[in-house]
C-alpha cells in the first residue's frame, strides 16, 4: 500500500516537474516576511556581513511557533511509526495463525482498491450513484478495520482471520456488481432504445 503511495507521489512529481520548477516566491515575500516576525536588517559597512537583531516580542513568537512545529512533527512521527507497527502486527498475526490467507489478503485488497479506482471515475458523472456505492463499500471497509483492530485482542485470531477474508471477498462481489451496474447504465445512456 505504501509502495504504491510512493509510486503515485514520484509520478505526479514527474508529471508537473515542470510547473514545479518554475513557481517563483511572489515579488515582495520575502521583505513581508521579515516585517511579520519583527526583525530589523542592518547593513554592516563591512561587505558580505549582514547582522539581523530581533525584537523580543518576534523571539517569543518564534518559540512558539517552533514548539508547535515541533510538537506537529512530534505526532506525525508518533502516528506513522504507530501505523506501520499495528498494520505490521496485523500481516504478522496472518503470517502465523493462517498463513494460507496472507497472499489472499494482499491479492483481495489491492483488488478492491483498483476496482475502487474504476467506480471512482463515475464521481464526476454521476455523484448521486457514486455515493451511494461508496457507502456501501466504506460500511463493509469499516468492518474489515474493525475486524483487523480486534485481531491481536481475540484469543480465537484463525476465526478472525477467516472472517476478515470473507469481508473481502463480499467487497469484491459488491464491487463486481457495481461495476456491472455502471456498465449497464452505459450501455443504455449511449442507446437507450435497446432494452438492457
Amino acid at each position: 500500500m505504501k509502495n504504491q503511495e510512493d509510486k503515485n507521489l514520484e509520478q505526479f512529481i514527474q508529471n508537473n516537474r515542470e510547473a514545479l520548477d518554475n513557481c517563483e516566491a511572489p515579488a515582495g515575500l520575502w521583505d513581508k516576511i521579515d516585517k511579520s516576525l519583527g526583525k530589523e536588517i542592518i547593513h554592516n559597512p563591512e561587505p558580505d556581513e549582514i547582522v539581523i537583531k530581533f525584537k523580543k516580542s518576534s523571539i517569543s513568537k518564534l518559540k512558539t511557533w517552533a514548539m508547535a512545529a515541533s510538537l506537529m512533527l512530534l505526532i506525525g512521527y508518533v502516528s506513522v511509526f504507530y501505523l506501520n507497527n499495528k498494520s505490521d502486527s496485523t500481516e504478522q498475526i496472518v503470517a502465523e495463525v493462517a498463513p494460507q490467507y496472507g497472499d489472499k489478503m494482499v491479492q483481495y485488497t489491492s483488488l478492491i482498491e483498483s476496482k475502487r479506482e474504476e467506480i471512482k471515475q463515475i464521481e464526476t458523472h454521476d455523484p448521486v450513484m457514486y455515493q451511494e456505492f461508496a457507502t456501501e463499500i466504506e460500511k463493509l471497509n469499516q468492518d474489515y478495520q474493525n475486524l483487523q483492530t480486534e485481531l491481536s485482542q481475540t484469543p480465537n485470531q484463525e476465526d478472525l482471520v477467516k472472517a476478515m477474508v470473507q469481508n473481502l471477498q463480499v467487497q469484491i462481489d459488491i464491487l463486481n456488481r457495481q461495476l456491472k451496474i455502471i456498465e449497464k447504465v452505459k450501455e443504455y445512456q449511449k442507446n437507450p432504445m435497446k432494452s438492457v
